[in-house]
Order: structure tokens, then C-alpha cells, then sequence
């Protein structure tokens, strides 16, 4: 893989489908929740999943897609910090991110609240509209009102967590849909990295996977 692809997947990893940030609200939730994602513009036969496993302040996002196979990434809201698990040839990594840097999208949007709702992944979700800066189109957003938004994944100045949107990138426009959640409680050891993975900075693992 060269270090353009290497940084290609690490943004899509990084700041499409895992921006999940603190919010002002005190309320938790532990469970378990699956996305269905699909590029619907320009459309194609590629499938991602995103799994995310949470536990109060902690997360566990699973990645998995059809170009890029499995990632994995941990975050601990409260403290701010958050790992990328990327397993290579030369080795097993835990990639420190900037956890205060990433963003939901690269493009400005805007929402707002509007009549209208749908039951998704068995469960009553609310209406929004949202705009994206440059595209002469409004969205319709779907959010659960009572679990917060920082356990979804993009969004979480949301009123509730986005449990259906649309993420314009680059690479197109994906569609996220929630198609199951489960309220669980994690085994703790689900949110620690494994001791065969190596602490790195993002500059720190480009430099090793670039090093012959």
C-alpha cells in the first residue's frame, strides 16, 4: 500500500464515519449499534458496515468495508483520547489521533428540526433537515432523541443521536443507515488495545511503513 493510499484510508477512517466528540449532556448509554453504509452517489456494488460498541464514555468502532477490509478504533470521550488499530506486514499499530481536530465532514452544514418521523432499527427517530454548503439540496436526517448524539457516528451537535444521514466527501455521497441497536453492557476488555500493538504517532507510523 503507498503512503497516498495510507493517508486516503486514514482520512476516511479518521474523519468520515467515527467523528464522535463529547457533548454537554450528562446522560450515557451502553450497547451496541450497526450501520449500513452505501455510496449512493456516484453509485456502486461496494458495502461498509460501521459496529460500534459503547460503554459510557467509551467506544469501540469497527470498520468494515469491501476496499479496505477491517479497522478499528477506540476513543475515551471523556478523556479525549483516541487509538486506530491498523494491522500491516512490518506489524501491529495503535495510531494516536488527534481526537480535538476531527470533524464530522469536511463541508459546512446546517439543520434544522421539522415535523415528521420513522421507525428505524425497530425504534421511533425524529425528523431533521440538513444543508451542506455548495449543494443545492436539502437532506432528510433521522436522530433518536433519548440516547445522546456523541455515541453516534457523525453529527453530535445533533439533538439525539443520527441514527440515518448523508455524508458528502470527495469519494461521493454515502448514505448511513442504523439497522440494529441493542442496549448491552460491554465487557470492559473490549475497549483496551491489545498488547501485541505498538503505541505510534500518525508521523511515527508513516515514517515506519515507509522505511524499506
Amino acid at each position: 500500500m503507498t503512503q497516498k493510499n495510507l493517508r486516503q484510508l486514514l482520512f476516511l477512517i479518521l474523519f468520515l464515519p467515527f467523528s464522535l466528540f463529547a457533548q454537554k449532556k450528562n446522560s450515557s448509554f451502553s450497547g451496541e449499534m450497526l450501520f449500513n453504509v452505501e455510496r449512493v452517489a456516484p453509485p456502486d456494488s461496494s458495502r461498509e458496515m460501521v459496529l460500534i460498541y459503547a460503554k459510557d464514555s467509551l467506544l469501540k468502532v469497527i470498520n468494515f468495508s469491501t476496499q479496505w477490509g477491517q479497522q478499528e478504533l477506540i476513543k475515551h470521550i471523556s478523556r479525549q483520547k483516541s487509538y486506530l488499530l491498523i494491522s500491516t506486514t512490518k506489524g501491529n499499530y495503535a495510531i494516536r489521533t488527534e481526537y480535538t481536530k476531527n470533524v464530522d465532514t469536511s463541508m459546512h452544514y446546517t439543520y434544522k428540526k421539522t415535523f415528521g418521523h420513522k421507525r428505524i432499527g425497530g425504534f421511533k427517530a425524529k425528523k431533521l433537515k440538513v444543508q451542506f454548503s455548495g449543494i443545492n439540496k436539502d437532506f432528510d436526517f433521522y436522530y433518536y432523541k433519548k440516547i445522546p448524539a456523541k455515541y453516534g457516528s457523525a453529527f453530535t451537535d445533533f439533538p439525539g443521536l443520527v441514527a440515518e444521514y448523508f455524508l458528502p466527501s470527495d469519494q461521493g455521497l454515502f448514505k448511513y443507515t442504523l439497522t440494529s441497536l441493542k442496549n448491552m453492557d460491554p465487557p470492559l476488555s473490549l475497549f483496551m488495545i491489545p498488547e501485541n500493538y505498538k503505541k505510534v504517532s500518525l508521523e511515527q507510523f508513516l515514517e515506519e511503513i515507509a522505511t524499506p
